[in-house]
């Protein structure tokens, strides 16, 4: 199965966001103006769910051009010929079936089709670029501006999506306040953008930044059980046994990629044996993460030279990410294991923390993805080649298991970050964790009249009557007992009915793994 069918696969499943673009699209069509911020990390199907819906929109009043921001050059020239060309290749693509504009020449006699202002533009553009010196803030506004431009020509609406939003800040470093200043008096231009290294990404969009408010923020996440059965079973050509599907599903935590990989290496061997035993989808499992031809270990591979490219002693970079792939450490017990001073250290994990690979909660240091930071611990100590011994794939299923519990709790604090930075956005607070007397609560904020406390589950469970009560039972015995506040609850896996009355009575909001408000009538 080659990486484009993967990538087809993992589109399945993602209904939910599907439709609140289409709901966006709709009010954008009407008149609103809508941003948009899509995170997800590597290879969760943000790309195949922002074409799905640009190639199945059928709005003639919305044009929707599209750049995957790592495909292009990075840099100015490179990124307003990208937009250019995208904003005047749409336009004419809605009368015509036109080649893509390659080079500028091209650019032009396609431009001459739709206009004086049009051609003017790119007529602007070719004569700028051709100077010694650019003018480079001049440039972005010229390209920015031109979009509302052709908007207000054709009287339509655009909704422009800008894949992998983060590789713009290597154009200019002023981009994000030349863009913002431009943008935001533009009412028919919409920016739907996407970014997977998520500490850059936030910081683009939290409250120091130019876009902080701008766009409403929407995070893709892996499968959960239920669809990741409903993956496998679309992948398979066979019906697979469910204890099969449990353990595919265990090992890839319901990562779209990783589930549809293992399926692909399994179909393989089904290929070949007309059938499936326990001990060959553990073989499957392994040799898709650690084999040379394992679409996994490919991806590890990638992440991991594309993470390190730009930096010189990759040596160190890697020594510390295999002391991280053993255990969570601090600063001080990582610059003793390698014996180099905090200073020295220090540096290298803030290059670390930028690539995504990484996070830190308090003072610990913690790889993001428990399967990358198993394989980084294996790679490291010399395993690569395909494992054939059975007993050798059990052995190391069974040490996988094991970091997967073990980081159970990592990746709840994971999600907790992230979850800070999207209920920052929608309540428009700055958010911190609170412990005060022995009394702790997930986040706590205040808009200067009001204090914020949440709550936030996130396990396959409901969450019940007396969770919500622990909470209450906490605040009222806390410095929150007697001010003016908002308790709001989070729960992955929704609720009860009991929990659902209970938190009606007690003045309870309750939102579910989307942010979106529950109440009993949604149950």
């Amino acid at each position: 199965m080659h990486k484009s069918i993967i990538l087809t696969y993992m589109f399945i499943n993602r209904t939910h966001e599907l439709a609140i673009f289409n709901q966006h699209c709709r009010s954008i069509s009407s008149g609103s103006r809508i941003n948009i911020a899509l995170f997800g990390l590597r290879r969760i199907g943000k790309t195949e769910l922002l074409l799905q819906f640009k190639n199945t929109t059928n709005d003639n009043n919305i044009l929707i051009p599209y750049i995957n921001l790592q495909k292009i050059i990075p840099d100015a020239e490179g990124f307003v010929k990208a937009y250019s060309k995208e904003l005047i290749y749409e336009t004419v693509r809605q009368k015509e079936q036109p080649d893509y504009p390659y080079e500028m020449e091209d650019l032009l006699l396609l431009a001459s089709k739709l206009g004086d202002m049009e051609t003017h533009h790119v007529r602007t553009l070719i004569s700028i670029l051709k100077q010694h010196e650019i003018a480079t803030e001049e440039l972005l506004e010229l390209t920015f501006a031109f979009a509302q431009k052709l908007a207000e020509k054709h009287n339509q609406k655009i909704i422009f999506i800008l894949d992998e939003f983060q590789e713009l800040l290597h154009v200019h470093p002023r981009f994000l306040q030349v863009m913002r200043s431009i943008t935001e008096k533009q009412n028919d231009v919409n920016y739907w953008i996407s970014g997977s290294v998520f500490s850059v990404f936030n910081e683009m969009l939290n409250y120091k930044n130019p876009f902080f408010g701008q766009f409403t923020r929407m995070t893709l996440e892996n499968f959960d059980r239920e669809s990741t059965y409903e993956l496998i079973d679309s992948t398979l050509p066979f019906k697979p046994a469910q204890n099969h599907k449990d353990n595919i599903y265990k090992f890839t935590n319901g990562q779209p990629y990783y589930t549809v990989a293992v399926c692909r290496k399994i179909s393989e061997r089904y290929a070949l044996d007309s059938s499936i035993n326990t001990p060959q989808v553990n073989y499957c499992i392994i040799n898709e993460i650690f084999a040379d031809t394992g679409s996994i270990n490919e991806h590890f591979e990638y992440i991991l030279d594309v993470s390190l490219a730009k930096f010189r002693n990759k040596d160190r970079y890697k020594t510390i990410l295999f002391l991280l792939s053993q255990d969570p450490a601090t600063l001080a017990t990582i610059a003793r294991h390698i014996k180099k001073p905090t200073g020295e250290i220090s540096n290298y994990l803030k290059a670390l923390l930028r690539t995504d690979l990484i996070f830190r909660k308090d003072s610990t240091y913690h790889i993001r993805d428990p399967l990358f930071a198993f394989w980084i611990n294996h790679k490291y100590l010399g395993l690569g080649a395909e494992i054939t011994s059975g007993k050798a794939a059990e052995h190391l299923l069974a040490n996988l298991e094991e970091k997967y519990q073990r980081v159970s709790t990592e990746l709840g604090i994971a999600k907790e970050y992230e979850i800070k930075y999207k209920l920052e956005a929608l309540y428009n607070i700055e958010l911190e964790k609170y412990l005060e007397d022995n009394i702790e609560f997930d986040l706590v904020g205040s808009d200067g009249k009001t204090a914020y406390i949440f709550e936030i589950k996130w396990r396959n469970k409901k969450s019940s009557y007396k969770d919500i009560d622990n909470l209450i039972q906490k605040i009222s015995s806390s410095e929150f007992r007697t001010q003016k506040k908002r308790v709001i609850f989070i729960s992955k896996s929704g609720y009860t009915q009991s929990a659902l009355k209970f938190a009606k009575q007690h003045e309870v909001e309750l939102l579910n793994r989307h942010m979106e408000e529950v109440t009993i009538r949604d149950s």
